[in-house]
């Protein structure tokens, strides 16, 4: 009888170890399919990696053009705002000699009282008689009523003379 129990303890042992390799053969299974599975996840994160940096590619270059053209125009705007600074300076200082210029040509036509030259006296008195025959200033000559247009008449009536146009 101990040559059945042998046999039968050896019958035993390869049935546990055929359990032991059949639990090994499903374990294994088990890990190459999920290997197999996160090779497919692995492939499919790089594409979807390689595809994302496609569009970062195309973005940086999108973005370098616009970078360019934002410098461009950057320069143009500097440009073009150094053009108006200079055109106001200009007009600033065109400004500033139109009251210079009016001013000038006022006090050419200006008969200036202090003077001792009697002729051009006398020639003033003259046109001032010749402005009092004619009336009390016109109220369109602007004036004060004597006959004599000063300065501030002359300035008065160029105002209202550009206010017209």
């Amino acid at each position: 009888m101990t040559e059945y129990d042998d046999r039968l303890r050896e019958v035993e042992w390869y049935k546990a170890k055929f359990k032991e390799n059949k639990q090994f053969v499903n374990n294994a299974r088990k890990t190459s399919k999920a290997l197999a599975d996160a090779i497919c996840l692995t492939d499919e994160n790089f594409e979807s990696l390689k595809r994302q940096n496609g569009e970062n590619v195309r973005l940086k270059k999108q973005l370098e053009a616009t970078n360019e053209q934002l410098e461009t125009t950057i320069l143009k705007v500097s440009k073009v705002k150094g053009e108006l600074d200079s055109t106001l300076v200009e007009v600033s200082r065109l400004k500033k000699s139109i009251p210079t210029e009016r001013d000038a040509a006022v006090q050419e036509f200006l008969v200036d009282p202090s003077s001792d030259d009697d002729s051009d006296n006398e020639a003033s008195i003259s046109e001032q008689s010749q402005e009092s025959k004619d009336g009390p200033g016109d109220a369109e000559e602007g004036g004060d009523g004597d006959g004599v247009e000063t300065l501030s008449d002359i300035v008065r009536g160029s105002t209202s003379d550009e206010d017209d146009s």
